[in-house]
């Protein structure tokens, strides 16, 4: 039990030490730069394009499930991730908000005006392909992560700018995935550190949240525990498109090129 134990405890070492190795080879050995910080600072700065489209769509997406617990009495997030996340409308809403998210924070990227009318009309003609995409990348990873969980982080670190992509080259679904693959090929190993990073980041200011929350509220919770849930997800959630749009835009940045100039081509 003891061995165990310390197996548990160990582990998380040893992952961080090989993702770290992995990382520093790959950037040794690979032609192509992948700045975390950039990325993380390139995230920010897409959100700023326009902070209050970001700030609404996100808590519509993830502050409900929060407030609506005690205002009900009950758990009651099963039943808004009928419209929110888990059932069909909660996913057409999600794909639509998360579209035009990344078209926004490619504009913003590119040194564009972003344009809220452009980027709704954008995801509501390219809902269907985007619908298809979260579909069929949900269940590759799913099983992906059934099997010894590896593969499915494979698959994840390979396809994270299929919606950048689909957004921004206004490529089909499989073509799509090939062109994540492509963009993606000799920097996974720096975007798992990032994601690490990230969620160590998001880990703690969650933390933080949750600490006030009992400071104020004690263990029952109540409205303090909600509303810092409802803050706390809201923020993170703020980040989410605008971070792959952010990865996309290096990894073309760094294989080919791509300028703001590049992107105004694209947008045209």
């Amino acid at each position: 039990m003891l061995a165990f134990g310390m197996l548990v405890l160990t582990l998380p070492l040893v992952a961080l030490a090989i993702i770290l190795v992995g990382a520093w080879m790959e950037g040794r050995r690979s032609p192509y730069a992948f700045g975390i910080g950039r990325v993380i600072s390139n995230s920010f700065g897409a959100v700023g394009g326009a902070p209050l489209i970001f700030l609404a769509a996100s808590f519509f997406i993830n502050a409900p499930s929060s407030l609506l617990r005690p205002l009900l009495g009950t758990d009651v997030s099963g039943l808004w991730a009928v419209f929110a996340g888990g059932g069909i409308i909660g996913a057409v809403v999600w794909v639509v908000l998360q579209l035009a998210l990344t078209r926004l924070a490619l504009d913003t990227l590119a040194g564009r005006e972003a344009d809220v009318g452009v980027a709704f009309a954008l995801a509501g003609r390219r809902l269907l392909p985007g619908l298809g995409l979260v579909l069929l990348s949900a269940i590759g990873i799913g099983l992906g992560f059934l099997f010894l969980f590896v593969p499915g982080i494979i698959l994840l670190l390979t396809w994270f700018v299929i919606l950048p992509v689909l957004v921004g080259e206004g490529r089909g679904v499989f073509d799509s995935f090939a062109r994540s693959s492509e963009l993606m090929r000799g920097m996974r190993w720096r975007l798992l550190l990032l994601l690490l990073v990230v969620l160590v980041g998001w880990s703690l200011f969650a933390g933080l949240g949750q600490a006030v929350a009992l400071a104020i509220g004690g263990t029952n919770g109540g409205w303090p525990q909600a509303i810092t849930g409802a803050i706390t997800g809201t923020l993170v959630g703020m980040v989410q498109a605008a971070g792959a749009a952010a990865v996309y835009h290096e990894a073309r940045t760094a294989k080919e090129g791509m300028g703001s100039h590049d992107l105004e081509a694209v947008f045209a």
